[in-house]
């Protein structure tokens, strides 16, 4: 660890000529051993402290912060491979998963395309009630519930029941009129991944869905139907495929982030 963590230390520190000085050069050797120990929160808040109370011993501070850009380094380092270990037998699950999906993308209308189970896909189901879940190539989950009939239901609600639980949730909603009345509530990351898990949890389960909305009237109106087995199994992987491509994204933002701080240091200083 020394090899990057103390390669720094190696310049010139000017002679300490009050007693200022000498203050703040015990804290840097106090900041310097804690580093050596591997014990870095405390360094740091030596380092804060010296900063603060030493604002004038420029050349003391100087080292400081090259010591605080080492620390920097070496954790950058240390996540960048804890990120690396943990995402590639995440890509290799997500890879398993994705052979129950299709890609569906709209080359006029979408930036980013679409994973959807091949039970869900939106053009075999236009005109029905049900429930569509996908994950785009943003790592993103979304739920959509699709309401198609003869009256018109503005969907505010989507609750989902089983014999002895409840789960609700709204969205977003777009509406529109062709032939029949459609509305879409849309649901999109933590909440999609809630709703999903809930019937998850319950595939053994009769699920019911019901869609709470108004009419045309503006009045109270509910739809009520039933999810298939083969549904709730379409829904739960891609429940399971939400959660893995999630912990991926979080794992791709941290391994970007911690690769442009170890490329910043090693230019900065040429290592």
């Amino acid at each position: 660890m020394r090899k990057y963590l103390f390669l720094l230390l190696l310049l010139p520190l000017a002679a300490c000529v009050d007693k200022s000085e000498q203050s703040a050069k015990m804290l840097l050797d106090t900041g310097y051993r804690l580093a050596e120990e591997g014990n870095f929160q405390s360094a740091r808040i030596v380092l804060d402290s010296l900063h603060n109370t030493y604002p004038k011993c420029v050349d003391v501070r100087r080292v400081a912060k090259s010591l605080e850009d080492s620390m920097e380094y070496v954790e950058a380092k240390r996540t960048m491979l804890y990120a690396d270990s943990l995402l590639q037998p995440l890509l290799k699950e997500s890879d398993v998963l994705l052979k129950s999906f299709s890609y569906e993308k709209n080359e006029k209308y979408e930036d980013a395309g679409k994973y959807v189970h091949r039970l869900l896909r939106t053009g075999s189901n236009s005109s029905r009630c049900y429930l569509q879940a996908y994950v785009t190539d943003n790592r993103e989950t979304i739920v959509k519930s699709y309401y198609c009939g003869s009256a018109m239901l503005l969907q505010s609600t989507v609750c989902l029941e089983s014999q002895n639980e409840q789960y609700r949730s709204a969205g977003r909603l777009h509406s529109f009129e062709a032939g029949d009345y459609h509305s879409i509530l849309t649901m999109e990351e933590d909440k999609a991944l809630s709703v999903l898990n809930f019937i998850s949890m319950h595939c053994g389960d009769r699920l019911r869905v019901v869609l709470e909305g108004t009419n045309k009237k503006g009045n109270a109106t509910t739809y009520t139907y039933y999810l298939s087995d083969s549904e709730k199994k379409a829904l739960e992987d891609t429940y399971k495929l939400g959660v893995v491509m999630k912990d991926i994204k979080s794992l791709e933002d941290m391994l970007r982030i911690s690769r442009a701080r170890v490329e910043k240091y090693e230019n900065k200083y040429m290592l």
